[in-house]
């Protein structure tokens, strides 16, 4: 399709609805300056190919018509020969530029993809990377209980004496906790308990007895019913879980825990020390094993404690 502008406003009322491919300015416009309509043409990303028609053709217009934007410069007259060539020159540009848009916008939607598929393959690099450390950790914590489970069990699963069982025991919370004090609770009646034994690492003389008697008959018992490894590292926590009667354990670090088997409490053990020196994961874990341990190897001595009961009795 040919259109046939003959102003400069005739010009650019067409470029305002319709897209050109190729355009010829005569730069003798009647209305006008030639090269603000080649600017017009050459905007940002255009394919429209100019070629500018010069009546007195010197080399300060061939630049002036180049700096617009035009892509050729013809002389009048015009042979058809050449301007035939010129034309088809201009449809071969136009083709090339056509194509290297194309290849653009097919080379910017693959590095969408590209970018897109990146990010997803980071999020899941990131989550592997957070599964795998997640994995790294359970396994560090399972082969560190394996460790303390098979140190504990070693020294103390050929006890059949319950002080030796008790005093092995809190040498071995001694040995993996580090200097603490540290009592075992034996049950005396319904979530009641008296002493076992204990370790006194920092405590005054005075001050031991009244402290001991104060874990057995408060903390014991909410360990008892707790079943769980208690671990309080603040004096707020400590007031959560105890209320007014905190009070003679403030500015401690306490970790407890429970020895049941078949869901019985057989022992409650609790280690408490300075709150400057908390107690490490080394030991949270020892107290998590140590748990059910020491609440079978108790019910064990039971069972054998029962069995001389009855061959006793039996025994004239």
């Amino acid at each position: 399709d040919v259109v046939h502008a003959r102003s400069l406003d005739d010009a650019l009322a067409h470029l305002g609805h319709q897209r050109v491919d190729l355009a010829l300015i005569d730069d003798q416009l009647p209305d006008g300056d030639a090269s603000k309509l080649a600017d017009e043409l050459t905007v940002p990303d255009s394919l429209t190919q100019t070629i500018m028609i010069c009546g007195d053709p010197t080399f300060d217009a061939a630049t002036s018509a180049i700096r617009a934007g035009a892509a050729d410069v013809l002389h009048k007259p015009l042979p058809s020969g050449e301007l035939v060539e010129r034309v088809q020159e201009a449809a071969i540009r136009h083709a090339h530029r056509s194509r290297e848009r194309r290849r653009v916008r097919r080379l910017k939607r693959t590095c969408r993809r590209l970018s897109q598929m990146r990010t997803e393959v980071t999020e899941q690099v990131d989550v592997l990377c957070r599964d795998l450390v997640t994995a790294y950790q359970d396994l560090a914590e399972q082969m560190q209980q394996a460790i303390t489970a098979t140190e504990f069990a070693a020294v103390a699963r050929k006890e059949l004496d319950i002080e030796q069982l008790l005093r092995k025991t809190l040498e071995h919370i001694l040995h993996t906790a580090g200097p603490t004090n540290a009592a075992v609770f034996l049950p005396s009646g319904a979530l009641r308990f008296s002493l076992g034994g204990y370790i006194n690492y920092d405590c005054a003389g005075d001050s031991l007895g009244m402290l001991l008697d104060h874990l057995a008959d408060v903390l014991a018992g909410r360990v008892a019913e707790h079943k769980e490894t208690l671990h309080l590292a603040s004096s707020d926590e400590l007031a959560t879980v105890l209320g007014d009667d905190s009070d003679h354990l403030v500015d401690r670090h306490i970790l407890a825990f429970a020895c049941s088997r078949d869901d019985e409490v057989l022992a409650v053990v609790i280690l408490f020390r300075d709150q400057a020196r908390p107690f490490d994961q080394n030991a949270i874990d020892m107290a998590k094993t140590m748990g059910p341990m020491l609440g079978d190897y108790l019910a064990k001595l039971i069972r054998i404690h029962h069995r001389h009961l009855e061959h006793d009795e039996k025994d004239p």
